[in-house]
């Protein structure tokens, strides 16, 4: 199957707090060589402007992080924001919003939102939740967050935005849970791990650190994950865009991304 490869736009979000800074960014991110993109983390930007933007520049909205809040009461009017620049998944960058990390907490956002999932289906279109690591804590009887909020979401509703440096960094196989949750993976996030001279764990670009993505991305083409979104959170001085552009070209030269 073909694979994808893309810009998390949260990476590069100071230069977005306008629409004449996003539509540059956008031409920088294109001319990096990325077709697709997650619009995330952008300031006073519209949606048509989005649509001008990416338009302009051949570069596919595939999936959002989009205010939790405005998901949750005013769906109807989100759908319509996607409808236009043409994306087909709406996401949220974690519970946030007061739920705690709790079964009590997980509960009551699976049922807050059942209603907007159930509307966002109905528009042929899907949720999106992203894990970072401790949706991986272990509740009472060994299940984990994450676990509990597949089990009691609409598995054709909820799919996950798979982090998988979030996931390895909370001691999770990435391979193994995406072929554990095979349906339930939409897309991932990809930056790299290493170990700074202080010892401490940061991120790193794609390919310069110690994740071992080969079973990643095997594992991914076999349950159909196509959407693979490059993310980094942060980059330690080095410019954003060098950042995003260094992880392309590690991940071209090796995967077979389009």
């Amino acid at each position: 199957m073909a694979i994808y490869l893309g810009a998390q736009l949260y990476t590069v979000r100071d230069f977005m707090r306008n629409e004449a800074d996003f539509t540059d960014t956008i031409r920088r991110i294109a001319e990096i060589g990325y077709t697709s993109v997650q619009v995330s983390g952008f300031g006073d930007v519209s949606p048509k402007c989005m649509k001008e933007a990416t338009e302009k520049y051949g570069v596919k909205i595939v999936l959002t992080h989009w205010n939790n809040d405005r998901i949750k009461n005013d769906t109807d009017a989100v759908i319509e924001e996607h409808n236009l620049f043409g994306a087909g998944a709406i996401g949220v960058g974690g519970m946030g919003g007061g739920y705690d990390f709790t079964e009590e907490g997980v509960d009551r956002f699976a049922r807050d939102f059942a209603p907007a999932i159930e509307k966002i289906k109905a528009a042929g279109k899907v949720f999106l939740y992203h894990n970072h690591s401790r949706e991986f804590v272990k509740l009472e009887g060994g299940e984990y967050m994450i676990d509990r909020l597949l089990r009691q979401t609409d598995p054709d509703g909820l799919k996950l935005t798979f982090d998988v440096y979030w996931g390895v960094n909370a001691g999770i196989d990435p391979a193994k849970f995406i072929q554990t949750h095979e349906g339930r993976v939409y897309c991932t996030h990809l930056k790299d791990m290493a170990v700074s001279d202080k010892g401490e764990i940061i991120m790193k670009e794609c390919l310069d650190g110690n994740i071992n993505f080969d079973p990643v991305i095997e594992m991914s083409k076999k349950c159909g994950v196509e959407y693979h979104l490059v993310e980094q959170d942060n980059t330690y001085g080095l410019d954003p865009f060098e950042s995003l552009k260094i992880s392309h070209d590690n991940l071209k030269s090796r995967y077979d991304f389009r």
